[in-house]
């Protein structure tokens, strides 16, 4: 009977200290290699492994799924402002030469809050913020004083540069009367329709801004009153905009109309994760393949991973990737 106690005791005690010891922990004899590191798009890479690990996990070096933002955030920061639109002048009367020349110009600014100003104070406002003048950036209808001049388009500019992020931002465009004299010549009509604002960015395009829901308003020199009733119309089907003289033609009158705020941010995507190729319960594998769809210079890392309750160890292997179009 006590032969069975120190028998039952001698296995307690050796399976107590085979649990408590630490587990031998090897790095991974891991590497990748290529036959073909130069590829089409749209074609397969096949990335061929020699050894094993208990854990692989792959970054194809493409947006979102790059390793350098594995532990750092991906910042997502914009790469275009595409501001377009259409615009059209038209004589209210006269011959050529007798219009008035520089009546309308496009500007953007981000030095301007109507938040809580009172709607007599606004143009004041709205005169004295910093604004980036730009109208030579676009085509504009020629000035020959025809009734039939069509619409033409203004190109495509990218005003990026010219707004400050995390800002409220105002697309405006300014009307100018001046004494209706032979020097100046007779104010004109200027319309304008089909804006579009886009934002593009690593993630794609994104329409910010139309015509339609730009929400235009109009702020008059002199009062409202001292403008003819049709001075500034909005068109109901198109969301064309109108903009012409005053009532006086011997006065230096502005009309300014000015688009909704709009606020640019960037966007935070936060740790880029890895796919994972092979877990621990998983089989040896020999091969892994991969389609990029942008062409491009890629930089691909797998990790690959040992570990066990009392740690791990790993190895990274990269490879580079050249993706023709």
């Amino acid at each position: 009977m006590n032969t069975h106690k120190y028998i039952v005791l001698f296995l307690v005690i050796l399976l107590g200290g085979a649990c408590s010891k630490e587990l031998k922990l090897v790095s991974p004899a891991f590497d990748v290699q290529v036959l073909q590191s130069t590829v089409q798009v749209g074609q397969p890479v096949q990335f061929d492994f020699v050894g094993d690990a208990d854990i692989v996990t792959f970054y194809s070096g493409e947006f979102g799924n790059d390793y350098y933002y594995s532990d750092k955030d991906s910042i997502i920061s914009l790469e275009r402002l595409n501001l377009s639109f259409q615009n059209q002048v038209r004589g209210q009367g006269g011959t050529a030469p007798f219009c008035q020349a520089d009546q309308f110009h496009v500007l953007i600014s981000s030095d301007l809050d109507l938040s809580n100003v009172p709607a007599e104070e606004q143009l004041d406002k709205i005169k004295s913020a910093k604004w980036i003048d730009l109208s030579e950036k676009y085509a504009w209808s020629p000035l020959n004083c025809s009734s039939t001049n069509p619409y033409i388009a203004s190109g495509v500019y990218n005003i990026a540069e010219h707004i400050t992020r995390n800002k409220k931002s105002y697309i405006a465009f300014r009307y100018t009367n001046r004494p209706n004299t032979i020097e100046n010549g007779k104010s004109a009509i200027w319309r304008f329709q089909a804006l579009t604002l886009s934002a593009v960015s690593p993630l794609g395009t994104t329409v910010l801004m139309t015509q339609g829901n730009a929400g235009w308003k109009p702020f008059y020199e002199g009062g409202i009153a001292s403008w003819m009733a049709n001075s500034f119309d909005l068109a109901a089907s198109s969301s064309a905009v109108t903009m012409r003289g005053p009532l006086t033609t011997t006065d230096t009158y502005e009309m300014w109309c000015l688009s909704n705020p709009f606020v640019i941010t960037d966007t935070n995507l936060g740790h880029n994760p890895g796919v994972a190729v092979k877990s621990f319960i998983d089989k040896p594998i020999q091969s892994y393949s991969h389609i990029y769809k942008k062409a491009g210079q890629y930089e691909v890392v797998f990790i690959a991973i040992n570990a066990n309750k009392d740690g791990k160890n790993e190895v990274l292997r990269k490879v580079q990737i050249t993706v023709a179009p």
